[in-house]
């Protein structure tokens, strides 16, 4: 089977039209091409740029920015019809200022009696009527202001990060193991050690994994980094002085795993395509079937290598990051 390669990021795939697709919309193959990132799917919160729909509506379920946002709008909403029920009732109270000013006209000159009845039943209804409204307004007014203090209070809490929360992700962290003291040896010698082919063939998923359970998690029970913010991919470390520090997207992270992960990634690589090879040459010319399983593994293999050593890219590890997210999310 002929490998389809994309001559722009030399991503490799098994058909044209998944060719195609990449072509159309991979923001890291857009970028190599000098072309513009364009899509009609775009966050209202945080300007977030999705290929999709699909991917917009996942954005949009854990960005804050967006609720934040929609949260805003309905507040100004609210707003503007406490605003016209004000005016309604500065309105009626002008008409029952009217209505008493034309009486108070009627008593101090001469009028026919049976026409100063009528008013007077006529004032007497819409004074009711107007007690009415009043209640009516103030009780919706009233329903108004608790609604948007409530909004005002969601939308502090969504933005502001409390002092329990901060003492929560303090708790979460090590303070004896912290992400300056990892030290590349150390990374490289556990991940020789726990690190294997089925993990290799687990890709970004399976290697997030692996650094959580085998490097993150430290032996006094808590974690080197974790995860504040999914939605913008926000992680919190300690330095060696206990200082509560921000990694964006992990980079603090990734810079320390990038080494020893991508020299045993390569490892396991070479020994893969080895024992592939060492297959092929026992097999006879006429064993097609078996032939085209072996290539059909090494371009799975080949596959792997390149999204596992492109881990901490931040054009090409989404899957990474993304599981990272969830592992260390408090």
């Amino acid at each position: 089977m002929d490998q389809i390669q994309c001559t722009h990021c030399s991503t490799v795939f098994k058909t044209i039209h998944n060719l195609y697709v990449h072509n159309k919309s991979s923001k890291k193959c857009l970028k190599l091409r000098g072309l513009e990132i364009s899509s009609k799917y775009i966050c209202k919160g945080c300007d977030y740029i999705a290929m999709n729909k699909v991917n917009l509506n996942i954005h949009e379920e854990s960005c804050k920015d967006y609720h934040f946002s929609q949260c805003q709008q309905e507040n100004d909403v609210l707003k503007n019809e406490n605003k016209k029920l004000l005016e309604a009732l500065y309105r009626t109270n002008n008409k029952l200022k009217d209505y008493e000013e034309t009486i108070q006209k009627l008593n101090d000159i001469s009028y026919d009696r049976d026409e100063h009845l009528k008013l007077k039943v006529r004032y007497e209804d819409l004074e009711k009527q107007h007690e009415k409204t009043i209640t009516k307004l103030e009780m919706k007014i009233a329903q108004c202001d608790t609604f948007i203090q409530t909004l005002a209070r969601d939308g502090i809490n969504k933005v502001t990060t409390s002092n329990t929360v901060i003492n929560n992700i303090r708790n979460q962290l090590s303070t004896t193991y912290t992400l300056d003291s990892l030290q590349p040896k150390q990374i490289e010698d556990t991940m020789r050690l726990h690190y294997t082919q089925t993990d290799f063939f687990g890709g970004q998923k399976r290697l997030a994994g692996v650094c959580v359970e085998r490097i993150i998690k430290t032996p006094d029970g808590k974690m080197m980094i974790c995860c504040t913010d999914m939605a913008r991919k926000k992680f919190k470390i300690l330095d060696v002085n206990s200082n509560l520090r921000e990694d964006i997207e992990a980079r603090l992270l990734c810079e320390k795993l990038k080494v020893p992960i991508q020299m045993i990634t390569k490892e396991i690589y070479d020994k893969v395509i080895e024992k592939i090879e060492n297959e092929k040459m026992r097999l006879s010319m006429d064993d097609r079937s078996k032939r085209e399983k072996l290539l059909d593994d090494t371009m799975r293999a080949q596959q792997v290598y390149i999204d596992n050593m492109n881990f901490d890219d931040q054009h090409y590890n989404q899957t990474f990051m993304h599981e990272l997210c969830v592992l260390l999310n408090i």
